[in-house]
């Protein structure tokens, strides 16, 4: 009989402690705070109303106790209970509660604080200008809260740390759309402090610093502002378009990408470069087009304009630099672009057979690589000039008034200029050959 009462006892406590505990009353909806293993703290703003109830699978009697951080050593408490359900009204600040065996692994524990008797204090909030100002903006908060804290079942100490909002406007950066678009940060800031350090905003704002967030989960949170700020922050951002068309016949001109990052090519190359910032804080715009000798990087051009538009012609690596800074000294250098230009290329086929199969080595044309100037003519045997042209994209069909010229060789005349900056002369034969068809 009596291992029969020992086993509905423990059966009774297992029952228990696999129970749902539910906390209700104050003002608003009790809010659970934190919840660790078999711990759980929530936060009432006031305890007018405050119960605590459990619900168990099992109908046995629910013994109720409570402790605190001074009485380690729980005492009873009173309860009534209705069927699977029990509750406490007798609900106090700084205190813990459970039902069933405290040293059980599976007992849950409820703590209690009523919020309402630590509300924040926020006092003040200011701007520290610096020197850093540029890169990292500093506040300074004057803020007085009393430290809420609860005891685990065990008697260990453990705080619970306010989180307090920052909200202010600045600007967003869109890299698809090449545009600023407006953005409200809410920067989140755990106790203890007295200063908050952000990135600076790129336009005007008011600063406020609100809560803490347990009184937002309540609607009692409080507030504290600047006065407007102006900003002195800038960020840089270009739009680059490259003005060169990828000929059949040209060489060394890849698309830049992800992958590649260079904007050069087969010269000549026409690119407009355009400064995009957070005006009106940025209000000084400069491009250097500089070019990389004996590994020092070497000015080439300057211009104090956001647009600009420049031509590469010369075999090398170079760079565009864009520094846009703010009447207050803020300066962001970090955007630049690769331009690297490749050397001159030209090669001449030795035969070719207009007429004969369509788009098949119907036309003369050269390979070629960075030809800042190009002309070629073309002779008969006898030293009469039958065609020329001055773009290197295109050639000769065979045809002259619109007749193809009979087989045999022709000679042509080359004239170019490298990007090295040196005219030369490239003289040969071409066969002009015909199917039998």
């Amino acid at each position: 009989m009596k291992r029969k009462l020992l086993l509905i006892f423990f059966l009774s406590v297992a029952l228990v402690t696999f129970g749902q505990y539910q906390v209700t009353g104050g003002s608003g909806s009790p809010l659970l705070a934190e919840s660790k293993s078999n711990m759980r703290v929530y936060l009432l703003n006031g305890l007018q109303n405050a119960r605590i109830s459990f619900t168990s699978d099992s109908s046995f009697v629910h013994q109720w106790y409570r402790y605190s951080e001074k009485a380690l050593e729980s005492e009873p408490v009173a309860s009534q209970q209705t069927g699977n359900t029990s509750y406490i009204t007798d609900v106090e600040d700084g205190y813990g509660y459970y039902t069933g065996d405290k040293f059980s692994s599976k007992t849950q524990f409820i703590w209690i604080i009523n919020y309402s008797l630590y509300l924040p204090v926020l006092n003040s909030l200011s701007v520290q200008e610096d020197e850093f100002r540029c890169e990292n903006l500093k506040l300074k908060a004057g803020v007085e809260a009393s430290p809420l804290y609860y005891y685990t079942s065990v008697g260990s100490y453990t705080r619970l740390y306010r989180t307090y909002i920052l909200e202010y406007s600045t600007l967003k950066w869109l890299e698809d759309s090449k545009t600023f678009v407006p953005e409200t940060i809410e920067y989140e800031k755990k106790e203890p402090f007295s200063e908050i350090s952000i990135d600076p905003p790129l336009q005007n704002t008011i600063f406020t610093l609100s809560g803490d967030t347990y009184a937002k989960h309540f609607g009692i949170q409080k507030s504290v502002a600047t006065p407007e700020y102006q900003a002195v922050a800038v960020e840089a951002h270009a739009d680059v378009k490259r003005e060169k068309t990828q000929a059949d016949n040209e060489t060394g001109n890849p698309e830049p990408n992800p992958d590649n990052p260079d904007y050069g090519g087969s010269a000549p190359i026409k690119i407009t470069f355009t400064a995009i910032a957070n005006e009106p804080v940025a209000k000084i715009f400069i491009w250097d087009i500089l070019e990389e000798k004996n590994g020092s990087w070497v000015s080439r051009a300057h211009f104090p304009d956001k647009t600009i538009e420049y031509e590469f012609k010369e075999e090398g690596t170079f760079k565009a630099r864009l520094q846009v800074s703010s009447p207050n000294a803020c300066l962001d250098s970090t955007v630049s672009y690769n331009v690297t230009i490749g050397n001159t290329e030209l090669k001449v086929p030795k035969a070719f057979s207009p007429g004969s199969s369509a788009g098949v080595n119907d036309e003369f044309k050269v390979s070629y690589e960075s030809l800042i100037s190009f002309k070629c003519t073309i002779f008969n045997r006898w030293g009469n000039k039958l065609f020329e042209w001055s773009d290197p994209s295109k050639g000769w069909d065979g045809r002259v008034n619109g007749i193809y010229v009979p087989t045999g060789v022709y000679f042509y005349v080359i004239q170019y200029k490298g990007t090295d900056g040196k005219s030369r002369v490239k003289k040969g034969s071409i066969n002009v050959l015909r199917g039998k068809t």
